[in-house]
């Protein structure tokens, strides 16, 4: 028996409303997990932004060390040629100036770590009403 047209038009309005009712359920479940989509990609604008910042000042350290190993180097040589000049070492360190310690050989800096790379979304659960393999709920 097929729908005569007022009760089609009935049928009709009753499935748009549960569509509709569907529709709104949905949204508020779907804007949840849209917020865990917003607060990954602020998070790893973040990481990103410490990384650049990381690097930057590496680079900065990277300048210092190389100002500062001059620095000492003038110190060596210019104790050096005190001494070469009559000075002896004992006299130097009575005014306050030791001798320059021995350098150690410089180790490589390791090699920076790999970026992280942003956060894939998950695998999609499966609708198929099935629990996933590995989990047990019959506790």
């Amino acid at each position: 028996m097929s729908p005569t047209p007022t009760n089609k038009k009935a049928v009709d309005t009753a499935r748009k409303s549960a569509e509709a009712l569907a529709h709104k359920a949905l949204q508020a479940r779907v804007s949840l997990v849209g917020a865990i989509g917003e607060a990954q990609a602020s998070a790893q604008e973040i990481l990103d932004q410490r990384e650049a910042l990381l690097a930057k000042h590496a680079q900065e350290l990277d300048v210092l060390d190389a100002e500062h190993a001059d620095a000492e180097d003038k110190i060596k040589t210019a104790y050096d040629t005190a001494v070469s000049g009559g000075w002896t070492a004992r006299e130097l360190t009575e005014m306050g100036y030791s001798a320059p310690k021995k350098k150690k050989p410089r180790r490589q800096k390791p090699a920076a770590a790999e970026t992280p790379q942003p956060a894939t979304p998950p695998t999609p659960p499966s609708h198929t009403g099935e629990q996933p393999s590995g989990t047990d709920h019959n506790d």
